[in-house]
């Protein structure tokens, strides 16, 4: 079997997803939105979701608006058409973030050398012009917390009326939403980071904060997401977010460990590697690391040929060959050493740890030519 550790690009499917939604692809096919039985069924079918997205995060069941997955739920929230200077970033925010707030002309606030965003320089931007400011919980890089609460405190500080947004999509596996991102407006989230199927996810809101949709043309979602809605995708997102739940106190302590390990003898195997943040303001789930007289590109590719699925950068940067913007903003030297980053989640074992502790040191060895 391939040893799996990008369980920040995707998570393999829960099997409790997996059986919540085999029924919904055959003899429960009804559209919600019909009025007889079977869409009946469907509907509350999605009301059950969302009642279990809304305990996750915090937010009233009304309040959750399901996507198409976390970069919708994201371009959602930050809106389009603003004026100049009405939307907040941070440097480090994913480019479902980054770019519809940069074109439309977004401050974006610059981060420390373990990327994480201060919250009083993000208040210093608020004026009477801003609607929206949008801090990532946990950055899908490096695996960094965002002190989110504090940040959307001090925006609040400063105007009750702007909207603070969160892009949780990394977030979901490992925090309590409700208590990481207590005061936020709007959060996104998303099924595949957690074991649900790809291509759904959700935007919750505080009563009022809706921006405008960007799918018109139905009266789904109570007229915030036009279109028919992907019942059996929903019902697996809903069913990988209870047994994330369910199961959150045991996973978070034996990740901790295997994540542990993993970095204290990678450390000890391959010289002059050194992680790239400090473990005490990243989840469990993302080791990320540098190392220096190798590229990346090459690196993986061997890691690859043994069946190693890992990565450099971020999904939305294809792996090796895009620059990484985060690493940029922390002033990581990248051009000199290469980064790579391993995730874990909820399937990761004891024998893929063992795994990649053999692969990557013997790849980093051929690379630097040493026999």
């Amino acid at each position: 079997m391939p040893t799996y550790l990008d369980h920040a690009a995707s998570s393999p499917l829960r099997p409790e997803a997996l059986d919540a939604m085999l029924p919904w692809f055959s003899e429960r096919h009804a559209n919600p939105t019909a009025a007889h039985r079977l869409g009946r069924r469907a509907r509350q079918a999605l009301d059950d979701a969302r009642a279990v997205i809304a305990e996750a995060t915090g937010f009233e069941r009304g309040e959750v608006v399901f996507t198409g997955g976390g970069t919708e739920s994201d371009n959602l929230a930050i809106g389009r058409n603003r004026p100049p200077g009405s939307v907040i970033v941070g440097a480090t925010e994913h480019p479902a973030v980054l770019e519809p707030a940069e074109r439309q002309g977004a401050h974006v606030v610059g981060v420390d050398a373990n990327g994480i965003v201060d919250p009083a320089a993000v208040a210093a931007h608020v004026d009477g012009t801003t609607e929206v400011v949008s801090i990532m919980t946990v950055n899908n890089e490096t695996g960094v917390r965002q002190p989110i609460s504090s940040i959307a405190d001090a925006v609040h500080a400063v105007s009750d009326s702007v909207l603070v947004h969160s892009d949780a999509v990394q977030a979901l596996p490992w925090l309590d939403l409700a208590e990481a991102t207590s005061g936020v407006d709007m959060l996104s989230i998303t099924g595949h980071k957690i074991g649900g199927p790809q291509g759904v996810g959700a935007v919750v809101v505080r009563d009022g904060s809706m921006p405008d949709p960007l799918l018109v043309g139905g009266g789904q979602e109570r007229d915030r997401r036009a279109g028919t809605q992907n019942v059996a995708g929903i019902v697996g997102f809903a069913a990988a977010v209870q047994a994330s739940l369910d199961d959150r106190t045991e996973r978070l302590a034996r990740i901790d460990r295997l994540a542990s390990r993993l970095l204290t003898e990678l450390m000890a195997s391959i010289d002059g590697l050194v992680p790239t943040v400090d473990r005490a303001v990243r989840v469990p789930g993302i080791v990320h690391v540098t190392i220096p007289a190798v590229k990346s590109e090459p690196l993986l590719f061997l890691l690859d040929e043994q069946e190693l699925a890992c990565s450099a950068a971020s999904s939305c940067a294809s792996g090796a060959q895009g620059a990484s913007h985060v690493l940029d903003a922390m002033g990581v030297d990248a051009a000199n050493a290469a980064p790579l980053r391993l995730s874990l989640g909820w399937s990761t074992t004891e024998a893929e740890i063992d795994a990649a502790l053999e692969m990557i040191p013997a790849a980093v060895s051929r690379l630097r030519g040493v026999s």
